[in-house]
């Protein structure tokens, strides 16, 4: 996926949260992408893998 498409995905979820919402959810974006290169090797789909399994859970859990 590129930056902008994430980007743009990332704006309009964003827009489409109860006004409590936006800045909680802006942050678990962040960490979604840390230590994500974009590049495709093993070790980078696993950590994106990690970091979505924590983006899931902190989502639900706030």
């Amino acid at each position: 996926m590129s930056f902008q498409i994430f980007s743009d995905l990332k704006a309009q979820i964003l827009a489409a949260q109860p006004v409590d919402q936006p800045q909680r959810l802006s942050l678990c974006f962040d960490k979604l992408m840390a230590d994500v290169t974009r590049s495709l090797d093993a070790k980078n789909r696993d950590r994106f893998t990690q970091n979505l399994t924590v983006f899931r859970h902190e989502f639900r859990v706030k």
